[in-house]
């Protein structure tokens, strides 16, 4: 019996344990989509994080239609591995980041390039907590590094590319907004799901 026991309680310090947070977007205050963000922690050591988002936006007589599917695992705390598959109505961009040889082998659109640095705050991670840290955080779609600056108490601002600046906003520890700002045509809002 004592045996069964054993075998049990390790068998349940073993299983995986698992958060899902799902999210609205927001354009003119108008819902255009979901994205729905998951992390599934095992044996202490590994935390694999998958993101699905999409939406559908009907602006000045156009219409936008974009994807982003995310499948990345951390191993004992860094970035281990990532896919990120980004579409804009028929525009396909797919960027992967894989741990080889004490290098990131980063490959974005067919170019490749590599970094030595070791990740361990990417984008993905700022869905769950506040930037772990204060200065940088690494972009999975981009597959690069971009500035990370706090404006405010549980406020940060990334600038990305194509003039797009990220606000993330959170209480508590907890991402309440994320306002993606572009341009002339605005801001969109990622808010949690009431």
């Amino acid at each position: 019996m004592k045996y069964f026991i054993l075998g049990f309680v390790l068998t349940v310090s073993t299983i995986c344990s698992a958060q899902k947070l799902t999210f609205d977007i927001y354009l003119f205050g108008n819902v255009i989509g979901q994205t729905v963000v998951e992390r599934v922690i095992k044996n202490d050591s590994i935390a694999q994080y998958t993101l699905n988002s999409n939406s559908e936006a009907h602006v000045l007589l156009t219409t936008r239609i974009t994807t982003l599917n995310y499948d990345i695992t951390y191993k004992r705390g860094h970035l281990f591995t990532s896919y990120s598959k980004h579409t804009r109505n028929d525009e396909l961009h797919i960027t992967s980041v894989q741990w080889q040889g004490g290098k990131y082998v980063i490959t974005s659109d067919k170019v490749v390039s590599n970094l030595a640095q070791i990740i361990d705050c990417s984008t993905v991670k700022l869905f769950f907590a506040e930037p772990c840290s204060p200065t940088s955080v690494f972009s999975e779609r981009l597959g690069e590094n971009r500035a990370l600056k706090k404006t405010a108490d549980g406020v940060y601002q990334a600038d990305m590319k194509e003039g797009i600046t990220y606000i993330y906003r959170y209480k508590n520890g907890k991402l309440v907004e994320l306002e993606m700002k572009n341009g002339i045509l605005g801001s969109s809002y990622i808010r949690p799901h009431q």
